[in-house]
């Protein structure tokens, strides 16, 4: 795939299969997938189920941190909870600045939470979530602790 920072295109064409489709000539696609806007990122898996969804241009940084998350989402769906941790603490350690760390944290936390079951480490992630990104529409959703 093509995109102008060499950064995201290595992460796209090393971890993902891009495709680009011209949604005026496949209505099909646009439906199956609900697209709204463009750009439209669907990352799905071999059963083509989508594991995430984003509209909307990013910055290089925002589109990697946001394919990370994807990532991410992607091995938790499929329970493989150490790779899941590991895509999304990529995010934060890479791109604390990102729109998209709150959310890493979160997921961070749940795939602790789901490959130990201990409520914990749970506990204690969303804590850090709240302590650095108390505004974050993230840490509300921790709130009910």
């Amino acid at each position: 795939m093509t995109y102008p920072d060499a950064t995201v295109s290595e992460l796209i064409n090393a971890r993902f299969v891009p495709v680009q489709v011209d949604l005026t000539k496949e209505a099909k696609l646009a439906d199956q997938y609900q697209v709204i806007w463009t750009p439209n990122i669907n990352i799905v898996d071999t059963r083509e189920r989508v594991a995430y969804h984003a509209e909307g241009w990013f910055s290089p940084a925002e589109y990697a941190a946001m394919l990370y998350i994807g990532l991410g989402h992607h091995a938790l769906k499929h329970k493989k909870y150490d790779n899941a941790i590991t895509e999304f603490k990529t995010v934060y350690d890479h791109y604390p600045q990102s729109e998209f760390a709150p959310e890493a944290l979160y997921y961070l936390a749940v795939g602790k939470y789901m490959a130990t079951h201990d409520a914990e480490s749970l506990l204690q992630g969303w804590s850090d979530l709240r302590r650095r990104y108390s505004s974050s529409a993230w840490a509300m959703r921790t709130r009910v602790f």
